[in-house]
């Protein structure tokens, strides 16, 4: 079911690494699309009926850098890939390297990370999890 509570388990259960099995989560619940705003701490879920939950997210303590760092993010967004960042250091290390939100598109299986002039200046494709 595609609430609140469910939504928060799946953040309880799957971290860094085990991302690929977060977006299989909701996808189970029915989610189409998640976007993350660490300048402002809003996070935003809709679901594939049209239902919005929102909920209030990590919001970093350093400005969002104005030019994007590709390199230092690459890196950044890396290294939490492989476990070794939280995701509190995650949001600040981004936010330094020039992004203030990701959408991540749950039907095209894509994670746009998007800089402050509104532009999706790096986007991943999101491995898929065998069931």
């Amino acid at each position: 079911m595609f609430t609140l509570e469910n939504i928060n388990h799946g953040h309880e259960q799957f971290t860094g690494p085990d991302f690929p099995k977060l977006i299989a989560y909701f996808k189970d619940l029915g989610m189409v699309e998640n976007t993350v705003d660490v300048q402002s701490g809003q996070v935003v879920y809709r679901s594939k009926s049209g239902q919005v939950l929102e909920k209030a997210g990590y919001q970093v303590s350093v400005p969002v850098a104005e030019q994007f760092d590709k390199e230092q993010f690459v890196t950044i967004l890396r290294n939490h890939q492989a476990g070794q960042t939280d995701f509190p250091t995650f949001c600040q290390e981004t936010a330094e390297a020039g992004i203030y939100k990701w959408v991540i598109d749950l039907e095209a299986m894509t994670c746009s990370y998007v800089d402050q002039a509104e532009q999706a200046v790096f986007v991943e494709t999101v491995p898929s999890v065998e069931n």
